[in-house]
């Protein structure tokens, strides 16, 4: 028997600490340190070519994602949740049809792989346990022609937590779950949500769990989440100030170079105004396709009403219409934040799960946009 996952409330995400809480009071107080942005450009952005060769895997190629037919794929879908794992309002389990009227093609299945919290699946049952509970979910979703992107929550890091004990159960984690899903070409890799770590130690920690994986022989693309806390905002204070961007040359690209077949992973919530317009963000896309990688907005997203921090809103909003903007016309995919957690980034305007409305009715204004995005011809 499993206990509840926490209340919505935990922080899980940095959303609303780094879009708004710290953004806003830095600015004012001058304490901001400018970044070293990527320029936009007058010159067409990058596109893709029409096909790819045919392979056994999804392949991330050129800055874009391709089918193992050969055809493009752009992820388009959302964060979802199940058993003691964001499950506030609803699990994913049994609802792949209702994801399929929503017109996505992805979810990334957010869980907690170790026992460093005691209210994780691994804590109560062991990683064999939720092995078994992840296998049906992506046996149901795959079967049904979505993308599973299994993503590894947790944060060796945190407060209370042992560093080296949570890195060593998710290599555990890593090596099981790459040996369970290497024949699945629909099951991809999220090896480590909103990493604490910048620069050496964050190429360090995702070579170990790239590592791990690639060791198991699975082919499938690999996300590393960009440093920062998966914000990519190098070099702002007072948190970043010595943290480098993920497309450099000694980060992402190497690991790129050392286990091929992987995608950047970034969180779009407006932070410091960074990548907050269409010609920011694109100018970041394309320095990131520039540099040999292939980028993903693994998070997005804004609350259903704004009154209870307007700050953070009006933040998050901005970049969420950016996002929708630039995964349509450049081929990014985009995944919201969130479909079962309950933390008001709801796509409905009741707050229920995704499940509970699968012909458009009844959505929150973010869940309208996402479905338009999903249904899109």
């Amino acid at each position: 028997m499993t206990g509840p996952s926490p209340e919505p409330v935990t922080p899980f995400s940095r959303r609303s600490f780094v879009a708004a809480g710290l953004a806003v009071p830095l600015v004012l107080a001058g304490c901001t340190v400018p970044a070293p942005q990527p320029t936009p450009s007058a010159t067409p952005w990058r596109t893709p070519a029409p096909r790819h060769e045919m392979g056994a895997a999804y392949q991330a190629s050129d800055g874009f994602i391709y089918a193992p037919d050969g055809s493009l794929f752009t992820p388009i879908g959302a964060n979802v949740g199940t058993t003691s794992s964001f499950d506030w309002k609803g699990d994913a389990q049994g609802h792949s049809a209702a994801a399929l009227a929503w017109g996505w093609n992805t979810v990334r299945l957010n869980i907690l792989v170790t026992a460093g919290h005691s209210y994780s699946y691994v804590a109560q049952l062991g990683q064999q346990q939720l092995l078994t509970l992840v296998q049906k979910i992506v046996d149901e979703y795959t079967r049904a022609g979505i993308v599973v992107i299994i993503d590894a929550h947790d944060d060796p890091r945190a407060e209370k937590m042992d560093e080296a004990t949570i890195e060593a159960g998710m290599v555990a984690w890593w090596k099981l779950a790459g040996a369970a899903f290497k024949d699945n070409p629909m099951v991809w890799y999220g090896l480590i949500n909103e990493p604490d770590y910048i620069n050496g130690d964050w190429v360090t920690v995702m070579d170990t769990l790239a590592g791990a994986v690639r060791g198991t022989g699975a082919k499938g693309p690999i996300l590393v989440g960009a440093p920062c806390w998966g914000q990519d905002v190098g070099h702002t204070s007072p948190y970043f100030t010595d943290a480098g961007f993920a497309y450099e040359p000694t980060m992402a690209p190497e690991i790129a170079k050392r286990y091929g077949n992987v995608i950047l992973e970034q969180h779009n919530y407006g932070a410091y105004g960074l990548y907050s317009t269409p010609e920011k963000f694109g100018a970041y896309i394309e320095t990131v396709r520039n540099a040999g990688l292939t980028p993903l907005v693994g998070e997005f997203g804004y609350t259903v009403s704004k009154d209870k921090s307007p700050d953070v809103y009006d933040a998050n909003y901005e970049s969420a219409q950016t996002v929708f903007q630039i995964a349509a016309q450049r081929s990014v995919g985009a995944l919201w934040w969130h479909a079962t957690h309950g933390d008001n980034y709801s796509l409905t305007a009741s707050g229920a799960a995704f499940s509970s409305s699968t012909d458009g009715a009844g959505l929150s204004d973010g869940g309208s946009k996402l479905w338009q995005l999903g249904h899109r011809q």
